[in-house]
C-alpha cells in the first residue's frame, strides 16, 4: 500500500498545473527516494537482534491496527491517509526545504516557492477563522520551524488546491451495492456485538481450562477502558452530558438551567488564578461563619449564655454542611446513617488552619488567647467523640434517631437534621427515615472524590438530559417484558426447590412478586418540568461565585439524596432488597438494544436483572421480609440449609486463583454479590432457554454457534476487562468479587455450562464440587 500511495504521490507531481519542471523532476525524485520501514525494520527478525537496545531500559509495542482481513478499499481508506500524511512531511513548509538526501537546499523555484507560500497562506487563514466545536474561533496557527500539522494538506495543495474547477472523473469501476445477509441481524448494533464476540475472544484458548481468557483475552487489543465493559455505558453517557452542557442551548428547565450553570461556573473558575480563587473562597467562608453564628474570635464582646449549639449546628445544616464537628449525617447509596467518629483533628491541624484563615481575612486576635481557644476546640470534640462512640457502641447499629437522642439529650439530633432537608418536606421526610438512621462508631467514611462531577452532583437533571436527548425509548419497554420474565422464572425456582420448606418457599415467592421495578428511570420524568419542584429550594445568580454555587448546589444534591431515600421519586427507600432497578446504561448499546434478537438481550442483561432481584435473598436480603422489615421468615433448617450453601461459595472465592490476585482474596465481604450472581446467571439461563430460536435472526458469524454457548459467550463480555491493578489490601475489603470470578468462578458451578462445552470432570470450568443456592 506504501508503494501504491508513493505512486499517486508520483502522479501528483506529475498532473500538477501550475510547478515549474525543475521544481516537479526534484519532488518526484525525492518521493521516488523516501526510505519506507513498516512496523520495524527487518533486521528485528533475527533473535536477539534488540538484546543490545534493551541492556539497561525495558518496553514493548502492540499494533492496535489488524486489517489483514479488510477489503482492498477498506484497507486504504483505514490508513491510506496515515501514509500520505507521513509522506507528505517531506513537502510540508518544512519539509519542502530540504532536498532528497535531507540536506537544506532550496530547490524550488522562486514562482513555485511563492505560489507555495501563498498556498499555505491560504490553510492558515481558514484554520484561525474556523469554528471549533471545543476551542471555537480561538485557535490560531503559529509559524515556526516545524509546522507538521498542515502536512498531508500541503502535499494535496500542490495538486488539488489551485482555482480552477475540477471536472469530475468518470469511476473506472461500477459502484457496489450493499450486501444483505438473510436471517442475520444487520443494525448497528447488532453488529458491534458481533465485534465483540469475534474480536475480544482469543480461540487458541480452551473454553474447559479459562472461559474468560477464551472471551476476553484480546479486549486490551481493541478496547482502551480498563474497568468491567459493563461500567463501560456510565462514561459513555458522562461524555455525552458534557457534550450537551458545551452546547449554548435554551432551556425553560430549571433542573437543565441549573446543571449548566453549576457547569460554566466551574469551566469559568478553571480559568482564573488559582491564588485569588483560593483568597476570595476564605472571605466567603468568613460571611458564611457570620450566618452560622456569632464566634468568639470575631466578635469581642461575644457572650457564652447566648450561645446556643443547636442553633449553630442547625444554621450549618441549612448552608448544606452535614459534618458537625462532634458527628455526620453520611449520605450514601444505601442507608443514611450518622458517623460519630469521623471528626478527628488535631489541635496543630487546627491551629494551622484557623490562623491562616483569620490572616487572609485581617483578623486581629491575640495568638495566646487563640491558641488556648483552639486547644480547648481540640479537647472539646475529642471528648464528644469518645462519649457519642461509647454510647454507639452500646447499641451498634440500633436503628432510629431515639437511641441517640436518648443517650445525648443534649444534642438536638431531629432539628438538625431536618435542616438537611427541602424546606417544603422536612416533616414528612423526617418520619419516613427517623426509623432509617442508625448510629455507627467508627465506620470508614470515604468521601466523594468526584462529588464536583456534574453528574454527581445533579443525578436527576443528567439523567433526563440524556434519556430525552439520547435513549432509545423502546428499549424500556422491552427492558420491563424482561423483568418480568426473570420474575417469573425466580419464582419458577423457588417452587422446584428441592430443599426449601412450604412456609419459606412461598415467603420467597410473596417476596419476589411484590418486588417493585425501576427500569431506566422513574415514569414522571416524561412529563415536561417534572423535576423543576425539586430545584426550586435553591437559587443560582449571576453573582454567585464558584464557591457560593458550588455550596448551594451540595445542599441541593443532600436534599434530594434524602427525598430519594424517603421514597420520591416513585422509588421505595428499601430500594436494595424490594427494587429491581435497571439503570439507563445498562439498557442501552452495546448490552441491549431493541433490535437485537431476543436471546441476545438476555443474555446481555439477563443476569444482570437476576442479580438485583438475587439481592433481595442474599445474606443480608434473605432477612428481611416482603415489606423491608427485618424479620426472620425461614424454618429454621432451611436457614441452616442457606448459611451451608453461602459458606461454599466462600471457600470456594477464598481458594480461588484469581490471575491478578492470586489465592488472596476474602469470601467473607463479596459473599452479598457472589450469592446474587448465583441466582442472576441460573434465572437468566433458565429464561433464555424459553426463547424460540427459530423465530430470531443469528448474530454474523455465530450462524451456526450452539444457542447454550452462545449464551454463556455473550453473559462473559459484560465482564471483560484489562488486568486489575487494585492494590491487594484495597480489593480484600471490596464488596464485589473480581471480574475473572464472576465468569470462570461463577460458570464452573454450572452444570450447563460444562455440558455446553464439554468439559471433563474435574478441569477447571467443571469441577467436581459445585455451589449452588435454591
Amino acid at each position: 500500500m506504501v508503494e501504491e500511495i508513493r505512486e499517486n504521490l508520483i502522479e501528483t507531481f506529475v498532473q500538477s498545473t501550475w510547478l515549474h519542471e525543475n521544481t516537479r523532476m526534484r519532488a518526484i525524485r525525492k518521493a521516488e527516494l523516501m526510505k519506507k520501514v513498516i512496523g520495524y525494520p527487518p533486521e528485528f527478525e533475527v533473535p536477539g537482534a534488540l538484546d543490545n537496545f534493551f541492556e539497561s531500559r525495558c518496553g514493548s509495542h502492540s499494533s492496535m491496527i489488524r486489517i489483514s482481513t479488510y477489503p482492498i478499499y477498506a484497507k486504504i481508506a483505514s490508513i491510506g491517509e496515515v501514509i500520505g500524511h507521513e509522506m507528505g512531511h517531506g513537502f510540508d513548509t518544512e519539509g519542502r526545504r530540504l532536498d532528497e538526501n535531507g540536506g537544506k537546499h532550496d530547490w524550488w523555484t522562486s514562482e513555485d516557492s511563492a505560489e507555495y507560500d501563498r498556498k499555505a497562506q491560504c490553510l492558515i487563514d481558514q484554520y484561525n477563522n474556523y469554528d471549533d466545536p471545543d476551542f471555537g474561533r480561538n485557535v490560531r496557527f503559529r509559524h515556526n520551524n516545524q509546522i507538521s500539522s498542515s502536512a498531508l494538506y500541503a502535499a494535496l495543495l500542490i495538486v488539488k488546491n489551485h482555482e480552477k474547477p475540477q471536472t469530475p472523473s468518470t469511476p473506472s469501476r461500477p459502484v457496489l451495492e450493499p450486501v444483505k445477509h438473510k436471517g442475520v441481524c444487520k443494525s448497528p448494533e447488532c453488529i458491534t456485538l458481533a465485534h465483540q464476540l469475534h474480536n475480544w475472544r482469543d480461540v487458541s484458548v480452551d473454553p474447559c481450562q479459562n472461559f474468560f481468557k477464551a472471551v476476553c483475552g484480546k479486549y486490551n487489543e481493541h478496547s482502551l477502558y480498563k474497568n468491567a465493559n459493563l461500567l463501560r455505558n456510565t462514561e459513555i453517557v458522562a461524555n455525552l452530558i458534557k457534550e450537551y452542557l458545551h452546547k449554548d442551548l435554551s432551556s425553560s428547565s430549571k433542573s437543565e438551567n441549573a446543571m449548566k450553570f453549576f457547569f460554566d461556573r466551574c469551566e469559568t473558575t478553571k480559568r482564573m488564578n488559582l491564588t485569588l480563587v483560593t483568597l476570595n473562597e476564605k472571605r466567603e467562608i468568613l460571611k458564611l461563619i457570620k450566618q452560622v453564628g456569632s464566634w468568639p474570635m470575631l466578635n469581642k464582646s461575644w457572650n457564652e449564655s447566648e450561645f446556643d449549639l443547636n442553633d449553630m449546628m442547625s444554621n450549618m445544616a441549612k448552608l448544606g454542611a452535614s459534618k458537625f464537628g462532634f458527628f455526620e449525617v453520611v449520605h450514601q447509596v444505601v442507608d443514611p446513617y450518622f458517623d460519630v467518629d469521623s471528626a478527628n483533628m488535631t489541635a496543630g491541624q487546627l491551629e494551622k488552619d484557623i490562623f491562616e484563615f483569620l490572616e487572609l481575612n485581617n483578623v486581629l486576635f491575640d495568638i495566646e488567647s487563640a491558641r488556648n481557644d483552639v486547644r480547648n476546640i481540640a479537647k472539646l470534640i475529642h471528648d464528644m467523640a469518645e462519649l457519642l462512640s461509647a454510647k454507639a457502641q452500646e447499641n451498634m447499629r440500633e436503628q432510629g434517631t431515639d437511641k441517640m437522642q436518648e443517650n445525648v439529650p443534649s444534642i438536638d439530633f431531629e432539628r438538625i437534621t431536618k435542616n438537611l432537608f427541602n424546606p417544603k418536606r422536612q416533616d414528612v421526610v423526617w418520619e419516613k427515615l427517623k426509623t432509617k438512621f442508625y448510629s455507627f462508631p467508627g465506620h470508614p467514611y470515604f468521601s466523594n472524590k468526584t462529588r464536583n462531577h456534574v453528574m454527581n452532583i445533579f443525578p436527576l437533571a443528567a439523567l433526563r438530559v440524556y434519556v430525552r436527548n439520547h435513549y432509545d425509548k423502546e428499549n424500556l419497554e422491552l427492558a420491563s417484558e424482561m423483568v418480568e420474565e426473570i420474575r417469573k422464572t425466580l419464582i419458577e425456582t423457588f417452587m422446584k426447590s428441592t430443599w426449601l420448606h412450604e412456609n419459606t418457599r412461598m415467603r420467597a415467592i410473596r417476596k419476589a412478586e411484590l418486588m417493585k421495578k425501576v427500569i431506566g428511570y422513574p415514569p414522571e420524568f416524561e412529563v415536561p418540568g417534572a423535576l423543576d419542584n425539586f430545584f426550586e429550594s435553591v437559587t443560582f445568580t449571576d453573582t454567585d461565585s464558584y464557591f457560593t454555587t458550588f455550596n448551594k448546589a451540595l445542599k441541593l444534591q443532600k436534599e434530594q439524596y434524602f427525598d430519594h431515600h424517603s421514597g420520591f421519586l416513585s422509588i421505595a427507600p428499601d430500594i436494595r432488597y424490594l427494587t429491581s432497578a435497571l439503570r439507563i446504561p445498562f439498557i442501552d448499546d452495546p448490552y441491549f438494544d431493541s433490535t437485537y434478537p431476543k436471546y441476545a438481550r438476555i443474555a446481555s442483561i439477563g443476569e444482570a436483572i437476576g442479580h438485583e432481584m438475587g439481592h433481595g435473598f442474599d445474606t443480608t436480603g434473605r432477612k428481611l421480609d416482603e415489606n423491608g422489615q427485618e424479620y426472620d421468615w425461614w424454618a429454621s433448617g432451611d436457614s441452616d440449609e442457606y448459611d451451608r450453601k453461602a459458606q461454599c461459595l466462600i471457600d470456594q472465592y477464598n481458594n480461588y486463583d484469581d490471575p491478578d490476585f492470586g489465592i488472596n482474596l476474602n469470601g467473607s465481604t463479596t459473599i452479598k454479590e457472589m450469592a446474587a450472581d448465583i441466582i442472576g446467571i441460573s434465572v437468566s439461563l433458565k429464561t433464555y432457554n424459553k426463547v424460540d430460536f427459530f423465530k430470531e435472526p443469528s448474530i454474523f458469524g455465530f450462524e451456526d454457534e450452539k444457542p447454550d454457548k452462545l449464551f454463556f459467550h455473550i453473559t462473559a463480555l459484560n465482564w471483560c476487562r484489562a488486568r486489575d491493578t487494585t492494590p491487594l489490601a484495597t480489593q480484600l475489603t471490596a464488596v464485589h468479587p473480581t471480574a475473572n470470578f464472576r465468569v470462570n468462578g461463577v460458570f464452573a458451578n454450572m452444570k450447563s455450562f460444562a455440558e455446553a462445552f464439554n468439559c471433563p470432570v474435574g478441569s477447571p470450568m467443571n469441577p467436581k464440587k459445585k455451589c449452588e443456592l435454591f
